[in-house]
């Protein structure tokens, strides 16, 4: 069956919106005690190890109804050793997660406050299993990670200091249409990071029926189709250089997107809105596209067949949430 030739380029999450994240949470586990009444009364001796948890979060891709990934294990690489955590169901089979299920800001924890020696780890890995699919509107596909493991930055743990980490799955830039493969649509970890969640926020915002109608979105059919957010690290960017989802651009200069949020529109509200979680602090420009339909995650789209119809700029501020509007 042939695939929609579009329909992989978008995702992102209620702009990054809330999407599919994995959290490591490290609790405190020492507080200082107060005076000793004795000289010879022992001092409190300092932790060696932190709390563990692990969570798993999404941003949504357009023409996807379940993206559902089989997990087995997470293993933290560390020099003084590895950390292996088994999270399969009760029944000691892996466990299912529809990442559609946990978009923008929610999540669902895969390992939950378990004790782990601190210090540096290199690595945090994901195995997957084979069994792992994707439902779209033209029929259900085999979700195909290399060699069944996700590989992705480490962490630092300090003793005793609470710690969360997110991993947040950017389907927009992470799920790939492999050529000679009709049948199994890749899910690659380019488009899945890990941030400290003390470090991020929150974008949040609206977008304006208007740029909906802007004369280039006449290239698609239907308005509330292929509609994302664009985010860019930093400020005084040139809006020439904004580029799209590409791995090699053609333009040397081209600024890649560090997140791509999807706009949907709420019946309740009656308006178009995009959320793009575990953002972290810092300066953004943010681009809106009624062509995102178009953008493909490997390839380099001109002008012709992918545009911006606005831009502004904002910030985003740890543990709090920005909105914004685009008109």
């Amino acid at each position: 069956m042939n695939k929609q030739s579009h329909l992989i380029s978008n995702a992102i999450q209620k702009p990054l919106v809330k999407g599919a994240l994995i959290t490591l949470v490290s609790s405190s586990l020492f507080a200082c005690g107060g005076s000793s009444s004795s000289d010879n009364e022992p001092s409190p001796e300092t932790p060696d190890t932190a709390t563990f948890s692990l969570a798993v979060s999404d941003a949504p891709v357009d023409q996807a109804s379940e993206v559902v990934v089989y997990f087995n294990s997470v293993e933290l690489i560390g020099g003084d050793g590895n950390q292996t955590f088994d999270v399969r169901d009760e029944n000691g089979d892996p466990r299912a997660i529809d990442l559609l299920n946990y978009q923008g800001e929610s999540f669902v924890t895969i390992v939950d406050d378990t004790d782990i020696p601190a210090g540096t780890y290199s690595q945090l890995r994901l195995a997957v299993t084979d069994a792992s699919y994707i439902v779209m509107d033209d029929g259900t596909y085999e979700l195909s990670v290399p060699s069944n493991e996700l590989k992705l930055d480490g962490i630092e743990v300090l003793p005793g200091v609470a710690a969360a980490y997110t991993v947040e799955f950017d389907l927009r830039k992470s799920l790939v249409d492999p050529v000679g493969q009709p049948n199994t649509i890749f899910l690659k970890p380019r488009g899945v990071r890990l941030v400290a969640n003390d470090s991020v926020g929150t974008l949040s915002g609206t977008v304006s029926e208007d740029l909906l109608l802007d004369s280039a979105c006449a290239a698609k059919a239907d308005i509330d189709e292929g509609n994302a957010v664009y985010l860019y690290t930093g400020s005084d960017l040139n809006p020439e250089l904004l580029g799209d989802d590409a791995d090699s651009p053609a333009d040397a200069n081209e600024i890649a997107p560090f997140a791509i949020a999807s706009v949907t529109y709420n019946a309740d509200t009656e308006s178009y809105e995009f959320v793009a979680g575990y953002l972290p602090a810092d300066e953004y420009t943010v681009a809106f596209s009624c062509l995102a339909l178009f953008d493909q995650p490997e390839s380099d789209e001109n002008s012709d067949v992918f545009s911006f119809q606005a831009v502004i700029e904002t910030s985003v501020t740890a543990t709090e949430e920005t909105t914004v509007t685009l008109q």
